[in-house]
């Protein structure tokens, strides 16, 4: 299966009216095809968000727009077929799954002592001796190949590794992706690809296929360093850290994840270590980056999900650019590229995110998170969505605070601690009950027009469920009469933080 051939049909989509019929569209017809609005259909959300970045990747590569115009155009009407055709000539050696030498994102020849079922392609499924919850070890049994190319790239861009030396993507083991969100596919896939300028003023390499040729095609040498401005366009947006090979299936009557009978199918890869180095972080345009200045050093880290704090909790860093120096600001971040660019190229719309990644602990995926979050216009003056994050994240804080003060005690005060964990509760009742509240509240019009009145009721509603949810946990232990003192020194202690987060928003 070639991604970019005529007769491949490989991009599941419905239509975007409700009631749509699912169905494969080839790359062509996404791009060049008129009239109908098309959304990606997976039975999973990460596999939806990585089939997107896969396209976007794509196009960024083969149809890099020279300026803002070229940009716009894209955006608002189909490629033309005669374009279309001359920009994917020089790759279509390159995106051929079953290429006999240089497969797409795979390496022919793979030494293995045994082929790894294709369900550990699909990250977060049990294999093997994985702990199986609602999902057992074989259950998928057969990848078609549209899905399997989705979980190659997704595995190699966006996962851990396959566990102790094996390489993991050039972002990290577990990298939060953001993109842009639109109800039409192919205006989302060009929403998400950046100008040559904005690509060039990340220091990345855009001198095309003659040069910048994919790991599968300029195999990386064993053992070797590779530093990070070596690595093109091209090769570091589908960097593939692993030396893998798809085994075709004996049989393709099993129906792929999709539904359906594939024609030709994958029943498991072949999986060596590779070991070499990458020496710098290299740009990617996908993820927000956290920088730290350190001795005088600047130290890059792409955005991961590290705790179960929801999305929202980090949107600064994924929309809102923070520089460093050397005299005041000591941390700082810089959003996903397509985000800035959409700051740049709209005039106070609104902005839709698709944000998505996964929590693990070494190769284990704890959850998933992908998640749309709407922000109305206006998010982006003076600072005022990083004001309503602190104030919710302050707010967390002085509960889960004083809720640990109480759980400990005083000793020296003469307080009586809780002895039980309801500060962890706490914060979980936290945001639960604050999300629907926090999402309606950037999302609405009135939140950046209406600032100062609107500013003040979050707060206060914010501070309404910290004190609510604060007597939920605490009024069974006032019926011991040892432990009401501690309960209503932290009430106290707890009022005057929320009162002063009130108070400096009004």
């Amino acid at each position: 299966m070639n991604l970019l051939g005529d007769n491949e049909a490989w991009i599941p989509v419905r239509a975007n009216d409700g009631a749509g019929a699912f169905r494969l569209l080839t790359y062509r017809d996404l791009l060049c095809e008129p009239g109908q609005h098309w959304q990606i259909s997976l039975p999973r959300d990460d596999l939806e968000l990585a089939c997107l970045q896969l396209l976007v990747c794509m196009t960024q590569v083969i149809f890099l727009p020279d300026d803002d115009a070229v940009f716009r155009s894209r955006l608002a009407a189909p490629l033309p077929q005669a374009d279309f055709d001359a920009g994917i000539a020089p790759f279509l050696d390159w995106f051929d799954l079953d290429h006999p030498t240089q497969p797409f994102m795979q390496t022919r020849g793979v030494k293995a002592a045994e082929i790894t079922p294709i369900q550990k392609m699909l990250i977060g499924l049990p294999e093997g001796n994985n702990h199986a919850f609602f999902n057992e070890a074989g259950e998928v049994g057969h990848l078609g190949g549209s899905v399997a190319a989705i979980a190659l790239f997704n595995q190699a861009s966006n996962c851990p590794s396959f566990g102790g030396g094996f390489k993991g993507s050039l972002r990290g083991g577990a990298p939060i992706t953001t993109l842009v969100f639109d109800r039409d596919l192919r205006r989302m896939v060009w929403r998400n690809v950046l100008t040559r300028p904005r690509v060039e003023k990340r220091q990345i390499d855009v001198s095309g296929p003659a040069q910048d040729r994919p790991t599968w095609v300029a195999p990386v040498i064993e053992k070797s360093t590779v530093h990070w401005n070596q690595i093109g366009l091209m090769r570091g947006l589908f960097w593939q850290p692993a030396h893998v090979e798809l085994v075709k299936a004996a049989q393709s009557r099993a129906c792929d994840v999709l539904g359906g009978e594939a024609a030709a199918g994958y029943s498991g890869f072949l999986k060596e270590k590779f070991n070499f180095t990458v020496e710098g972080v290299w740009p990617h345009p996908h993820g927000a980056m956290s920088m730290t200045l350190k001795k005088g050093a600047l130290e890059q880290r792409f955005a991961s999900f590290t705790t179960t704090a929801p999305p929202w909790t980090l949107l600064s860093e994924f929309v809102i650019p923070r520089g460093v120096n050397d005299k005041d600001a000591k941390e700082g971040s810089s959003p996903a590229s397509p985000v800035s660019q959409f700051d740049e190229t709209s005039i106070d719309e609104r902005l839709n995110l698709l944000v998505g990644g996964y929590r693990t602990n070494q190769a284990a995926v704890l959850e998933r998170r992908h998640e749309l979050i709407g922000l109305a216009p206006g998010w982006g003056k003076e600072q005022r969505l990083s004001q309503l994050v602190n104030i919710g994240k302050d707010a967390k804080k002085a509960l889960r605070g004083k809720l640990y003060f109480a759980v400990q005690g005083n000793k020296d005060k003469g307080l009586k601690g809780l002895g039980a964990a309801v500060h962890e509760t706490a914060e979980k009742l936290f945001y639960a009950r604050t999300e629907s509240l926090i999402h309606q509240t950037f999302s609405s019009d009135a939140t950046f027009t209406e600032w100062g009145e609107a500013r003040r009721r979050y707060a206060q509603q914010i501070a309404e469920h910290c004190r609510a949810i604060f007597e939920e946990l605490t009024d069974p232990y006032t019926l011991k009469p040892e432990l009401i003192p501690v309960v209503a020194w932290s009430r106290r202690a707890l009022n005057i933080d929320l009162k002063k987060l009130t108070e400096e928003t009004a």
